[in-house]
């Protein structure tokens, strides 16, 4: 096998809510994961060097240390002992600051395949504990599909049905720090009353007022305020006749959830030219999808 081409899915939240600060400084959350066919590419390639190639098709991207996939492979060699020779490069297809998750997916992705590229035979718990090392939302793309988060984001319990809705999501040329969006974020009384909506078995049978409900996002008053397009963008949605809409993470992001691919696509029109659109499908890929096709391109090279 020469280089190996693994996605890496890009996720939204359907729904965010903050319950209050943990004595380690993050917040306690609840949030739905949903992984969707939007992807960066990860080509991985074993080297005769005692170390990291890693090379990106984004020159303003960190190609070192500061990537996470090098901070992935630098954890994976810790906990295997021993140094891997590796060629990466990142093709980067998700965009950059968007509440998307494409650099946890992409360290993600790293776990997971050095892990069977190199036989190493690290437990799903240990990839597990390496994920939620490298930030909070990493060990949710070990599982992927749909997934109820809580604790910091890293508790994750994946629920058997995917939603079947078509997603447009619209990217603006705005880049919201996560960390400032938690550091302005302000805890309300109702906030401090909030409880999980309805059970997480029950969420893909949700319809109209309930699933509008839980799609909402407790950083959108926050970043809305500074960013008030986003605030714009959302309203558009709406109006193009989304079911559901909210904001992803921390954004910029903002998707609308449609029942068909056609008033999807209708609402991609409708939303203004200078901003970058997507349609996606929910999608489910982790550990296990990842395995299957690996061992599935070693027999077809026999």
């Amino acid at each position: 096998m020469k280089a190996w081409c693994v996605p890496a899915f890009a996720k939204v939240n359907l729904g965010l809510r903050i319950l209050g600060k943990r004595p380690d400084g993050f917040h306690e959350l609840e949030t739905y994961f949903l992984q969707i066919d939007l992807a960066d590419r990860l080509f991985f390639e074993k080297s005769e060097l005692n170390g990291l190639e890693l090379t990106c098709s984004r020159s303003d991207l960190p190609a070192g240390a500061a990537n996470l996939c090098w901070r992935a492979y630098e954890l994976l060699c810790a906990a295997a002992q021993r140094r891997l020779g590796v060629r990466l490069h990142l093709e980067k297809n998700i965009p950059v600051g968007a509440g998307l998750g494409g650099g946890s997916s992409d360290a993600a992705a790293t776990l997971i395949a050095l892990n069977c590229l190199f036989d190493l035979n690290l437990s799903e718990v240990m990839l597990h504990h390496l994920a939620a090392q490298l930030g909070s939302d990493v060990p949710f793309f070990l599982t992927g599909g749909l997934c109820f988060g809580s604790g910091r984001g890293e508790i994750i319990a994946p629920l058997p049905e995917l939603p079947k809705w078509e997603i447009l999501l619209i990217t603006p040329a705005v880049v919201v720090s996560t960390a400032w969006a938690y550091q302005n974020y302000k805890m309300s009384l109702t906030n401090r009353q909030k409880i999980t909506k309805l059970p997480s078995s029950d969420f893909v049978q949700l319809q109209g007022h309930q699933l509008t409900e839980v799609c909402q996002n407790d950083l959108e008053p926050v970043v809305f305020e500074k960013y008030p397009e986003l605030a714009e963008l959302k309203s558009q949605l709406q109006q193009a006749g989304a079911v559901a809409t909210s904001m992803t993470g921390s954004g910029s992001a903002i998707f609308g959830l449609f029942h068909t691919r056609q008033e999807a696509q209708r609402g991609q029109q409708l939303v203004k030219r200078d901003k970058q659109a997507f349609l996606a499908r929910p999608v489910r890929w982790g550990i296990r999808q990842v395995y299957r096709d690996y061992y599935a391109a070693l027999t077809s090279e026999e």
